[in-house]
């Protein structure tokens, strides 16, 4: 004789396999979400590190850095004739990928003080000169600006 029974799958078959896909996903999203947060340091890394390679050129080819009065920042852009696009295209706050406030976001200039102080951070990558134009250095900063991700020092 023959039962007359419907294949597919019971309800605890189905609740369980609903279970392991959530367990899945609660381990699984934060570490992409670190993932993708790590991965736009690297990148504003790999900025920074170009802005140097851009100002080395520069004084290479100019015996000076750029002086800190001949580049200028607003908003997190970089101005200045002579360095802009010619050393690098464009310095803006479109540039930098880091999730930070909008104020922080983009690139800073500040003067390298006396005994090599630097002020506090801006922005999240900055950009520090002397007025002699006799230095320049550059330092990339996490989201929050109290940690130093990358320096040319």
């Amino acid at each position: 004789m023959r039962e007359n029974r419907e294949k597919g799958f019971t309800l605890l078959e189905v609740m369980l396999v609903v279970v392991i896909l959530s367990m899945l996903a609660a381990v699984a999203i934060p570490r992409l979400t670190i993932s993708s947060e790590v991965a736009r340091e690297k990148a504003d890394i790999t900025t920074g590190r170009e802005v140097k390679a851009a100002l080395d050129r520069y004084q290479i080819e100019n015996g000076t850095y750029p002086q800190l009065g001949e580049l200028r920042a607003e908003d997190g852009e970089i101005a200045g004739l002579g360095f802009i696009p010619e050393y690098f295209k464009r310095l803006d706050s479109k540039v930098t990928q880091q999730t930070a406030p909008d104020n922080n976001k983009g690139f800073g200039i500040a003067e390298i003080g006396p005994g090599n102080n630097y002020p506090d951070p801006q922005n999240l990558i900055m950009i520090f000169l002397t007025t002699d134009g006799s230095a320049a250095e550059v330092k990339v900063f996490n989201k929050t600006l109290r940690e130093v991700l990358w320096s040319s020092i």
